[in-house]
């Protein structure tokens, strides 16, 4: 009797806990060494069920940046409005941001190859090398995060966004280095919203904090 009443009490207790729109489980071992990667990635939304304001879209999709780790300054912009405040059809939409991603040689290839394009052309506008350097490229410790999304009425990511973040996720976050982990899902059905759409579970590098100093 007594351990079906512990039951019961977690049950509850994991009920109340899957409620939320963001869940974050404790962070994961280190990776390794990571460096920031900055991506200047956009896709015109084609939604079927769901529609959004200029406005609206970009708030959403600069929220769901904030959640996976993107580094402070990063820029979502939305073009191709026609209506001031109404919804729109297909809304563009660009996200310029900087995610950590293991240091691998791949990786500091495109860092070196890139900032080599933007020396030049910081050269040919008479801005001199230095003007395109860029410092945050620096290597830190890094862990993995796993980081979960369910969609719910009062929450900031609803069932009804579903088609928002299948495309997100495909066309944004996974080419910044964001990983979809077993058991996510995004069951978008055209012109419905089922419940339970949303249980989106990512996995993200973050900056590891260095251990405090003994005493």
């Amino acid at each position: 009797m007594r351990q079906a009443k512990v039951r019961a009490i977690l049950a509850v207790s994991l009920a109340v806990a899957g409620a939320t729109a963001v869940a974050a489980t404790a962070p994961e071992p280190a990776a390794g060494s990571a460096v920031w990667v900055e991506k200047d990635l956009s896709f015109t939304y084609m939604g079927f069920t769901s529609y959004y304001s200029c406005d609206g879209v970009r708030d959403k999709v600069r929220y769901v940046m904030q959640q996976v780790g993107a580094r402070p300054g990063f820029k979502v912009t939305v073009g191709g409005c026609v209506n001031m405040t109404g919804p729109e059809i297909m809304p563009r939409v660009r996200v310029r941001a900087a995610l950590p991603r293991i240091a691998t040689p791949e990786v500091l290839a495109e860092l070196a190859h890139d900032r080599s394009r933007r020396e030049l052309a910081a050269r040919e506008q008479g801005g001199g090398a230095s003007a395109a350097v860029d410092t945050t490229t620096a290597q830190f410790p890094a862990q993995w995060r796993t980081l979960q999304f369910r969609g719910t009425p009062s929450s900031d990511v609803q069932d009804g966004d579903c088609e928002l973040l299948e495309q997100l996720v495909h066309e944004v976050l996974v080419p910044m280095g964001v990983r979809e982990v077993a058991g996510s899902r995004l069951y978008c059905v055209p012109h419905q919203v089922p419940i339970n759409a949303v249980n989106l579970k990512l996995q993200v590098l973050e900056p590891r904090a260095a251990p405090p100093a003994r005493p």
